[in-house]
């Protein structure tokens, strides 16, 4: 019962401020030289997906499943959550290089007509 409350008390004072930091825009400079800010923010989300996957389980324990059930439900819960946060953090290079295809199609079309060339 100590180790619940010690994972209740400990994992969100880890992973709450980064993924809060993260959604604010806060990156290493490392990582802000080579990602897009939009990129930062939806790596916060998944950092938030992550933090709530990993109080599913220690909040089952006071749900008042037996164990078969809140086996089960927690592991299902944890996989979805983390396979949703490994998606946004997978999918958020792929948003950028559209994004940026997008927008490198758009400065073309621009350039184009203010040639004269239409």
């Amino acid at each position: 019962m100590k180790f619940l409350w010690l994972w209740l008390i400990g994992w969100p004072a880890f992973a709450l401020p980064v993924a809060v930091a993260s959604l604010q825009g806060w990156a290493p400079k490392r990582v802000r030289s080579r990602t897009s800010p939009w990129s930062i923010r939806v790596r916060g989300v998944a950092l938030l997906v992550i933090w709530l996957g990993g109080l599913t389980c220690a909040l089952l324990r006071w749900s008042g499943l037996d164990s078969r059930g809140r086996k089960f439900l927690a592991s299902v819960a944890q996989g979805g959550l983390l396979v949703f946060a490994g998606g946004l953090v997978a999918g958020s290079p792929l948003g950028e290089w559209f994004y940026r295809r997008a927008v490198r199609a758009q400065v073309a079309d621009q350039a184009e007509g203010i040639s004269g060339r239409l």
